[in-house]
C-alpha cells in the first residue's frame, strides 16, 4: 500500500482584506507538522510507503501535481484540510480522483470538527477525521489494506453516512502524547521552511503540546483539552534533531508557557544535557516571571512571541483574554531584561472597536509596550468561536455563510467581515496603516538595522521588511 499526505498548493485561498496584504508567505514558511506527525505514527507500526508532499513549500501546482500522482500512484491520499483554502483543497480531490479513481481520500484537520457533513457531501471525499488522525488514519489503512468495513472507526466519518450529529461529534483524543514518535522531518525538505525570527539558517518546529484551555472569544481552536509532552520528551526530542544538526527549534504550539514552572523545567534540561541551542516560543503574558526569563535566556531563548490582541484592559476583558496591558509591559520589560525579544499579535475589528482613532491607538499602544515586532490581523470569524455566535445573533454576519462556501467554494472568496462599526474597506486601509505606523519609523529601522545578530537573520526579515516598506 503506498500511501499520500499531501498539504495541497495554496493558490485561491479565502480572504479578508480588500486591499494590501501581508500573506503568510512573506511572513515564513512552516511545515506541515500534522502530516509528518501522522506519517510517523503510521511507520511506527507498519511498513506502508509513506510520501509526505508539501505543495507550498516545494512551490508546486496543480499541473505538477497531477504528474506526480501520476508517478506514485497512491492507493490513500491523506490532506490536512483548512477551511481558508477549501476551494484548492476540493480542487485537489478532483485532481487525485481523476487520476485515479480508486484512491481513497481522507481528510483531517480544524475543518472537519467545522464542517464534516458540509465536506462529506462532494464525492470526491471518502472519509474524515475529527480530532487526533494518529490512531484513526493507521486503522483506515488498515481495514482498507484488507477489504474490511471502515463504519466503526472512533474519530472517522465517511461517505454515504447518516446525518452527523455535529454536537455529538466523536472526537478522537490521544491522553498521552508522550507515546508519540518524533514527527518525521525526513520525509521534507527543512531547508524549505523558515520563521521571521531567529538567526541560523535551520530551523525546526516542535509543537510540544495540544489544545488550549482558555475561553478567548475570538478564537477558533477547537480543541481545548489540553494535553502536554513531558520535559524529558521534549529534551529526547531536540537531542534527536541536534544531532541531525539543527540548532535552532520554534516552539510553535498555540500555548507552550501554559506555566512558568514548565519553561523553568525546560531550561534546566536544556542546560543540564548541554544542548547549545537558540529557541522560540509562543505564548501568553500573564505566564511569564522573572525567573523563567533569567533561566529561559541562558538555555538559549532568543525571542517569545506574545497575543495581546486589543490595547485597553476593558476590551481584553470583553474578548476573555484573560490579561492587563501592564502584565504585557511587564513581560516584554523582563524579557528585554535578559535579552530576548518580543513580537506581539494584535486583532482589529474587534467589536470594541468603533471608529478609525481606536485602530490608532492600538498600534500605538503596541509601540508603547516596545514590542521588537508586531503582527496586525483584520477580525477573521469562524464557526466555532463565541465572536462568530455573537455576530450571528447581531446580524452582522450570516451564520451559513462559511457553510455555502464549503459547499460550493469559490475561489479567493472574500470573507465576511465584522463590519458593525467600520466597513471591511476601512479596516483594510487601516491593516495597512497599523503595518506602515509602526515599521516606517527612521528610529525602529536603525534600531533593527544595529541589532542584526547574523546573514542568516537579514535573510529572514528581509522578505516581509520589503513587502512592508515598499507597500
Amino acid at each position: 500500500m503506498k500511501v499520500l499526505l499531501l498539504n495541497p498548493p495554496n493558490i485561491n485561498y479565502a480572504r479578508i482584506s480588500t486591499g494590501w496584504d501581508l500573506e503568510i508567505g512573506n511572513i515564513g514558511m512552516f511545515p506541515p507538522y500534522g502530516l509528518i506527525s501522522l506519517a510517523a505514527y503510521v511507520r511506527k507500526y507498519r511498513n506502508y510507503e509513506m510520501c509526505v508532499l508539501d505543495c507550498v513549500a516545494e512551490n508546486i501546482g496543480f499541473e505538477k501535481l497531477g504528474d506526480y500522482l501520476k508517478k506514485f500512484q497512491p492507493s490513500v491520499v491523506g490532506i490536512g484540510a483548512f477551511t481558508y483554502t477549501f476551494y484548492d483543497v476540493l480542487k485537489t480531490f478532483r485532481l487525485v480522483k481523476n487520476i485515479l479513481p480508486g484512491t481513497h481520500i481522507c481528510l483531517g484537520n480544524a475543518h472537519t470538527m467545522l464542517f464534516p457533513e458540509e465536506t462529506l457531501s462532494h464525492p470526491e471525499v471518502d472519509s474524515i477525521i475529527v480530532g487526533d488522525g494518529e490512531a484513526p488514519f493507521l486503522e483506515l489503512l488498515d481495514r482498507l489494506k484488507e477489504n474490511k468495513r471502515i463504519d466503526d472507526i472512533n474519530g472517522l466519518y465517511y461517505k454515504g453516512q447518516k446525518k452527523i450529529n455535529k454536537e455529538k461529534l466523536q472526537i478522537n483524543y490521544i491522553e498521552d502524547i508522550d507515546l508519540l514518535p518524533f514527527p518525521a522531518y525526513d520525509l521534507v525538505d527543512g531547508d524549505k521552511y523558515r520563521g521571521t525570527f531567529g538567526k541560523s539558517r535551520k530551523m525546526l518546529c516542535i509543537c510540544s503540546s495540544r489544545g488550549c484551555p482558555y475561553q478567548c472569544t475570538f478564537c477558533q481552536v477547537l480543541t481545548k483539552k489540553y494535553r502536554m509532552h513531558s520535559v524529558e520528551y521534549i529534551i529526547d526530542m531536540i537531542k534527536y534533531f541536534y544531532k541531525q544538526g539543527y540548532r535552532e527549534f520554534y516552539f510553535f504550539d498555540d500555548l507552550f508557557n501554559i506555566t512558568t514552572q514548565r519553561v523553568i523545567d525546560i531550561s534546566n534540561a536544556i542546560l543540564s544535557n548541554g544542548l547549545k541551542i537558540s529557541w522560540i516560543f509562543r505564548g501568553r503574558a500573564d505566564k511569564i516571571n522573572e525567573e523563567m526569563m533569567k533561566i529561559a535566556s541562558k538555555a538559549g531563548c532568543l525571542s517569545m512571541l506574545l497575543g495581546v490582541e486589543d490595547y485597553t484592559d476593558e476590551g481584553l476583558k470583553m474578548i476573555k483574554k484573560g490579561i492587563t496591558i501592564e502584565q504585557v509591559k511587564k513581560a516584554i520589560e523582563l524579557a528585554h531584561k535578559y535579552n530576548i525579544e518580543v513580537s506581539t499579535n494584535w486583532i482589529i475589528g474587534l467589536p470594541n472597536h468603533k471608529n478609525v482613532d481606536d485602530i490608532k491607538k492600538l498600534v500605538q499602544v503596541s509601540i508603547d509596550v516596545r514590542s521588537d515586532y508586531a503582527q496586525y490581523t483584520i477580525l477573521q470569524l469562524l464557526p466555532g468561536c463565541k465572536m462568530f455566535e455573537d455576530a450571528v445573533n447581531e446580524g452582522v454576519v450570516e451564520k451559513s455563510s462559511w457553510t455555502e462556501f464549503v459547499k460550493n467554494p469559490v475561489p479567493n472568496y472574500q470573507v465576511e467581515p465584522y463590519d458593525k462599526y467600520i466597513s471591511i474597506d476601512e479596516l483594510s486601509k487601516l491593516y495597512k496603516y497599523c503595518h506602515d505606523f509602526f515599521y516606517k519609523r527612521f528610529s525602529y529601522i536603525l534600531k533593527r538595522f544595529l541589532k542584526l545578530r547574523s546573514i542568516y537573520e537579514f535573510k529572514r526579515i528581509i522578505k516581509p521588511a520589503i513587502k512592508i516598506l515598499s507597500g
